[in-house]
């Protein structure tokens, strides 16, 4: 591994864009961008783990870059900074959670081991989360810093297409910004979705994107979905001691081995989560005192039931369609690709969430290298990164798996 890293390097050393720099560009206006003076060589619309992975590679190859990253806050009213899902509302505050949960379950055991803990051990869910907020946030400010270090731009605005090389800004305060750039790319990711059919779901539920910065605890807590964020999430509110339901439709963890799926939820039984299987919501409101009342329907009796939950935690589902936004005239650009051709790039970003967001989008950044091509490649052949169970960041570096494509696409 070692020895291939140091190779692929080599090669990366070696690589020169093909497209000629352009002298004079102005940052914050976009000056003759039809006669081509733009302000940056490359602009990156989303500032999560792809969008700042592509946006610093291209800057290391010696690229003017600019990066446009703006939180919709959730419809409860939740925003965060710079560094994307995994950053904010994914990865880092769940891993902290679930080591609060896990140092929880050794504290219960101490006694077993000779330790004289009092039980039970109370948890405080505000010291808890103050400190995973304090974390993300270094983290947020970690990542301005880097963009600084490698002179990349960073604007905190809300974008949209003029055209296919210019895009309007528009800051908190309602000040418009126009930056032109050669090349555009959308790495924008995606947000939970919300169902829309079930009657008072956006009312009164939350979602992954509220969980990790809820200042209170959620309290009992009905978990809504059988996905990997939904089974996360229930499992460090167990673990912290709180009362939740997981509610499934069908099968846990769908496209995973059903075998080690049925060993997961039975697992988490085993510790004290309650599964509702086969049951669909259909009804969440809020009663005189506060809590919440879910009616929901059990698909193979056909019978209704109904409990009392002080959280609904929707976890159904990506929603990136409200995401795209793709330069006029190029609405019918295709999905789940990545296309450069001589009149610039256009990345669905529909396939470019999750952990392969940063490698796919290297491999943007290094497509932009191959002017004058039209090449083409599928996103879904980028497989997945791999993790250290110790670390966060991927095992083989993003720009190593750019530089080693772009051999090929330049050859």
């Amino acid at each position: 591994m070692a020895a291939m890293a140091a190779a692929l390097r080599a090669l990366g050393g070696r690589f020169r864009w093909r497209t000629p720099a352009v002298a004079g560009g102005v940052r914050g206006a976009a000056r003759g961008a039809g006669a081509g003076q733009r302000d940056y060589d490359l602009l990156v619309i989303g500032g999560g783990s792809g969008g700042l992975a592509c946006a610093k590679e291209a800057a290391q190859l010696g690229r003017k870059v600019a990066v446009v990253d703006y939180v919709e806050p959730s419809p409860r009213g939740t925003r965060w900074g710079l560094g994307g899902t995994c950053v904010n509302v994914g990865c880092i505050p769940k891993k902290l959670m679930h080591q609060a949960a896990l140092l929880g379950g050794l504290i219960r055991d101490a006694p077993h081991y000779g330790w004289e803990v009092a039980q039970p051990v109370p948890h405080d869910w505000r010291k808890m989360a103050e400190a995973v907020q304090n974390h993300v946030k270094s983290l947020n400010w970690g990542h301005r810093v880097q963009l600084h270090d490698r002179k990349v731009k960073y604007f905190n605005v809300k974008a949209g297409f003029v055209d296919e090389h210019t895009v309007r800004g528009v800051a908190k305060g309602g000040k418009e910004i126009l930056l032109s750039a050669d090349h555009i790319v959308i790495a924008t990711g995606g947000r939970p979705r919300y169902p829309a059919h079930v009657e008072g779901a956006l009312e009164y539920g939350i979602t992954s994107d509220d969980i990790f910065w809820l200042k209170e605890s959620p309290g009992k807590t009905l978990v809504v979905g059988a996905s990997y964020v939904a089974l996360e999430c229930a499992g460090f509110l167990t673990g912290l001691g709180l009362d939740t339901t997981v509610m499934m439709r069908s099968i846990p963890l769908r496209g995973f081995d059903q075998q080690m799926s049925s060993l997961v939820t039975e697992h988490m039984a085993s510790h004290g989560t309650r599964f509702l299987r086969g049951c669909t919501p259909s009804q969440v409101r809020r009663l005189p005192d506060g809590q919440l009342q879910v009616t929901w329907e059990d698909c193979t009796t056909g019978k209704e039931g109904t409990g009392t939950f002080s959280t609904v935690l929707w976890a159904v589902g990506v929603d990136r369609a409200h995401t795209i936004c793709a330069p006029a005239g190029r609405e019918d650009a295709p999905r789940a690709r990545c296309t450069h051709t001589q009149k610039g790039l256009r990345c669905s970003q529909s396939s470019c969430a999750g952990p392969s967001a940063g490698p796919a989008r290297c491999l943007c950044s290094w497509h932009l290298a191959a002017a004058g091509k039209d090449h083409r490649h599928r996103h879904r052949e980028v497989g997945p990164a791999v993790w250290k169970p110790s670390r966060t960041e991927p095992f083989l570096d993003a720009a190593l798996i750019s530089t080693w494509w772009i051999k090929h696409i330049s050859s």
